[in-house]
């Protein structure tokens, strides 16, 4: 096992500093290649779809729409390309370093580029299969990191999650995926270097694994050790770079945005970086394993002889060649991120508003959620608003509830809609928080707004569970009979709520609750202002509201950092579970310093 782990670093560190070099310039333009392309493609299917955002409510619709399932099949055909490129690359480095040959940059493209079509048309279709089987394990790293970092990737995830009901089914499915794709790993030396089909390649990789099966596991866990410490180290160092940097170069106004915004990008760098790291590992790993028991696959002619029968190569000779090609990536690629940085920061230097204040679920961190308790305690901190969300019970009445179901407040497994108010009444909502709030009741929508009148505005948040299609025209009704219009905001996940307030009752102020941003919010005349998860709103979406006339409000906010950031980039409101740390946030944001360690903190989300 030592002497194989031993082969493998040799086998990457004779022509390291251009095989890094090669990695990171074809692993981040490929990423900012296929990310602009999906970009694109989303956005013309939208368009042609009549949607101009992609919101929870059309997002399955949006999938399932034929175009989008083309241009998704289209899209997983270009990554795995891109994919089959970069690993035959690595493997004919590997053939060229286990020689002491020297490779350029370049040269590790062009070769990649000659392997993979060479393959291609061998082996026709049955490509697919060698690539889409065994990119899930050595691509883990990479998806692991960009599913967190690309919000529409999480929302997904989050989306799928969901719909499976049994969390075993999908670590199972997973499990079985990930060993699958483990085998089919050591059928790429096969493929790509003897150019053998798919499933006798597969069949190849499954016998060369048995024959020193504990050795080579073994090996990969002690390899996967090394590169997971590796990467932690790394991305440690480059956050504390990055916090040296804003603490001594950024304004101090700027500082604490700065921190979040370039730690993001820090975050789709290690990405790339962690997953360049385990394909660059893994890969050189099966190669030796591959050439212990095969010989080094030797070429007939060198690789830089037979380019030198194009002209244009043999005029430029191989190093100008090579060096022509890595500083084109190189600085079409700092031209690109240079135009990231630059708009990051003209756009923050524009945002300023005084942000207001909103209690989450009526003042949740103190008290009973929804309870009168709650918003007692919110009016005493002095808070803006206070977010309640109002259910409908069997016989008609608004209550105050977040679940459809009793069982998390109330202690009592049934749903909403199952329940009259009498029974409701019944209910203890206080004693599962602490025991001196025994005894306290689910309130009534036209309790709280007569408890808060003159006393605390209101957002209210009106659930849907498909079974209240009608709770608009009741809450707009005890809204307009309390004389509730000037103090209150009413807001919705479904937004054909939101167009039936506006129908009957336009003076109320409607707020669109958004669990995802992308697109365009230009069309939604039915939302006065956006509600959006803290996850997902940056200055971008600030802006692009704010040139519409509308407000930003963003939810839930219950950490420091995210505070600070979401102040900076010029939210309107922040709905919070602890508004008081909020407001001591927003106190302290003007006439104090942020110091090195508090910044790092911010860095590293602690």
């Amino acid at each position: 096992m030592k002497k194989i782990l031993r082969q493998t670093w040799r086998t990457i560190r004779y022509n390291m500093g251009n095989l890094l070099l090669f990695e990171a310039g074809y692993r981040v333009a490929a990423f900012f290649l296929v990310m602009q392309l999906v970009r694109f493609l989303m956005d013309f299917s939208l368009k042609q779809q009549g949607f101009s955002y992609l919101t929870p409510e059309n997002y399955k619709e949006f999938l399932q729409y034929p175009l989008s399932i083309v241009f998704l099949v289209l899209v997983f055909f270009v990554i795995l390309i891109f994919y089959f490129i970069e690993v035959a690359a690595l493997l004919c480095g590997f053939v060229y370093s286990s020689q002491e040959k020297k490779l350029y940059a370049g040269d590790f493209l062009i070769l990649g580029i000659k392997k993979t079509f060479s393959f291609f048309r061998h082996s026709k279709v049955s490509w697919l299969m060698c690539a889409a089987c065994s990119a899930p394990f050595l691509a883990a790293y990479f998806l692991v990191r960009e599913i967190s970092y690309i919000k529409i990737l999480e929302f997904t995830a989050r989306q799928i999650y969901k719909e499976i009901k049994s969390p075993v089914l999908i670590y199972g499915f997973l499990g079985v995926l990930l060993v699958l794709s483990f085998l089919f790993v050591f059928a790429l030396p096969y493929c790509i270097l003897k150019k053998e089909k798919s499933w006798k390649g597969f069949l190849s990789g499954v016998k060369l694994f048995k024959t020193r099966w504990k050795r080579i596991l073994a090996g990969f866990f002690l390899l996967h050790l090394c590169m997971l410490l590796l990467i932690a180290v790394t991305y440690g160092l480059a956050m504390v770079i990055l916090t040296a940097g804003v603490f001594f170069l950024k304004p101090e106004s700027m500082k604490t945005s700065s921190i979040f915004i370039y730690s993001e990008y820090v975050n789709m760098a290690l990405g790339i970086y962690a997953g360049g790291v385990q394909l660059i590992g893994s890969v050189a790993f099966v190669y030796v394993v591959y050439a212990k028991f095969h010989g080094q696959p030797q070429e007939k002619y060198p690789f830089y002889k037979k380019m030198e029968q194009y002209s244009w190569y043999s005029k430029l000779g191989r190093r100008k060649a090579a060096g022509i090609l890595t500083a084109a990536v190189v600085l079409l690629e700092g031209i690109y991120f240079g135009f990231l940085v630059i708009n990051h920061d003209t756009t923050l230097s524009h945002l300023a508003v005084d942000t207001e204040i909103t209690a989450h679920r009526g003042g949740a961190w103190k008290a009973p959620e929804n309870t009168i308790s709650a918003l007692q305690y919110t009016i005493d901190s002095g808070t803006d608003y206070a977010e309640i969300d109002i259910q409908e019970t069997k016989d008609g009445e608004l209550i105050l509830l977040h679940d459809d179901s009793f069982k998390r407040t109330a202690g009592v497994k049934k749903n909403v809609w199952d329940m009259t108010l009498k029974e409701v009444e019944k209910l203890d909502a206080g004693a599962s928080f602490h025991k001196k709030f025994r005894g306290e009741k689910i309130p009534k929508l036209t309790e709280v707004l007569k408890f808060c009148k003159g006393r605390l505005d209101l957002n209210i948040e009106i659930k849907y569970n498909g079974k209240n299609k009608g709770i608009v025209n009741k809450v707009v009704r005890a809204i307009k009979e309390n004389h509730f219009e000037e103090h209150c905001v009413v807001t919705s996940m479904n937004y054909q709520f939101l167009k039936q307030i506006k129908k009957i009752a336009p003076e109320i102020r409607t707020g669109y609750i958004m669990t995802m941003t992308y697109g365009g919010v230009q069309g939604m005349e039915a939302a006065d202002f956006f509600s959006v998860k803290h996850t997902y709103v940056d200055e971008q979406f600030v802006t692009q509201a704010h040139a519409l006339g509308k407000e930003v409000h963003v939810w839930t906010v219950n950490y420091k950092g995210d505070a600070k950031r979401v102040l900076d980039i010029g939210a309107d409101n922040i709905i919070t579970d602890d508004p008081i740390m909020v407001r001591e946030v927003q106190n302290q944001e003007s006439g104090t310093s942020t110091g090195y360690v508090e910044l790092l903190k911010f860095a590293f989300h602690f």
